[in-house]
């Protein structure tokens, strides 16, 4: 998507170019060649759908260049403005093509001996590696520690994804649908519209939905629109990507009293949560915080994996998942201004899960939580709707027609 860079936006541009040329240099690599959409936005701010027709950005360390290999059709809104400064738009014709693939113009634009981030598609790598090259990972270092630009734009997708989970609570009650709930989709997405002075729809993503009980207990099932909230536990959760930054946030919820049992595994949830919290802070290894997350749930009697399904946590960044991985086998080491998510899960299948989940910033001193909610299970219990969510729920249902 076309649009001129802001000083601050071009400033930064030029600080990730500068440092991943450094590591280009202290590895011995002339020239990486990057093609996934997430990279290419990092380093030039270029925001583009390319469904079948790659992208290439060359970096080349060694002469200070960036060129960019784009379908002809790209070509034109990519040259007004991207990254640090104007640099070189190539095209090809189109994909496929008898004359002018971009094999052939690829092929004229790189020296021997360069490199390729690993995560290139298995077409495109197999045409890297025959002119050459050999995948290596030097980016994902570079992306895990945010710079103050970056961590001011994840905590604007946070304030976000609180408002989403605000809402989708506001409309919780005994019997409601889930399609009450996923309006909220609409309406986050129009909020960021209205309030974003420069609202990019490539780079721009929202999830909002209540996952109902027992469905809670598949955290990654999809839950029809007609489910209904009854009892518990349910889980709120809104996933937003906001002019390329991504955050999340999680809440357990009740829309019926809830049980002393269901009570007592809210309340290991948050025991959970609190041992990964106490461990948070610069230098503590990733995976060390998941073991102690195992290790408490494991003498709780939760020590099969099917009751805990995933991992203390993951990075944010341009998307929601990616590294750090906050999970045993990870080597990553925690460091100021990283972000991750806490959120260990007790799941009882055809019962429900239990699980909160927070944006959480990595601090000189220890952590912030950037989607603060409340976490007990009195403020996360509803009843009976009341007047206005009746008149609600009737006006959706009929505009949904369900």
């Amino acid at each position: 998507m076309e649009r001129v860079h802001s000083a601050a936006e071009s400033a930064e541009f030029q600080r990730r170019h500068d440092r991943l040329a450094a590591e280009m240099q202290a590895q011995g690599v002339e020239q990486l060649v990057l093609t996934s959409t997430e990279s290419i936005f990092y380093l030039t701010g270029a925001t583009a759908e390319p469904l079948e027709r790659p992208f290439f950005l060359i970096v080349d360390a060694a002469r200070g260049e960036r060129r960019l290999l784009v379908p002809l059709l790209e070509q034109e809104h990519l040259r007004k403005g991207w990254g640090p400064a104007s640099q070189e738009v190539r095209a090809y014709a189109e994909y496929p093509a008898p004359a002018g693939q971009w094999r052939d113009v690829l092929g004229s634009m790189l020296r021997a001996g360069f490199a390729f981030e690993p995560s290139t598609p298995h077409e495109r790598a197999a045409v890297l590696v025959a002119a050459g090259g050999r995948p290596m990972e030097l980016l994902e270092a570079i992306r895990m520690v945010k710079s103050d630009f970056e961590v001011e734009r994840i905590e604007r997708a946070a304030r976000y994804a609180v408002w989403g989970v605000e809402e989708i609570l506001r409309s919780a009650y005994q019997g409601a649908t889930v399609i009450e709930g996923y309006m909220t989709t609409t309406s986050l997405r129009r909020k960021i519209i209205q309030e974003e002075e420069h609202f990019d729809a490539l780079a721009t993503e929202v999830i909002a939905a209540p996952w109902p009980a027992p469905l809670s207990s598949e955290p990654h099932s999809v839950p029809g629109a007609t489910m209904t909230l009854n009892g518990g536990p349910h889980v709120a959760l809104v996933l937003t990507r906001v002019n390329g930054y991504a955050a999340e946030c999680e809440r357990t919820f009740f829309t019926a009293p809830p049980t002393a049992e269901q009570r007592r595994l809210f309340g290991l949830m948050l025991e959970a949560r609190r041992v990964a919290f106490e461990l948070v802070r610069p230098g503590v290894f990733a995976a060390d915080i998941d073991a102690a997350v195992n290790d408490f749930l494991s003498r709780a009697g939760f020590s099969d994996p099917a009751q805990r399904l995933h991992r203390t946590g993951h990075g944010f960044g341009l998307g929601n998942h990616e590294p750090p991985w906050v999970a045993v086998g990870s080597e990553h080491r925690l460091e100021r201004n990283m972000l991750i998510s806490i959120e260990p899960g007790i799941y009882v299948r055809g019962v429900g899960g239990y699980r909160h989940s927070d944006t959480v910033l990595v601090t000189e001193e220890g952590y912030r939580v950037l989607t603060p909610l409340p976490t007990d299970i009195d403020s996360l219990t509803f009843g009976k709707p009341s007047l206005k969510q009746r008149v609600r729920a009737s006006v959706i249902k009929r505009l949904a027609g369900v």
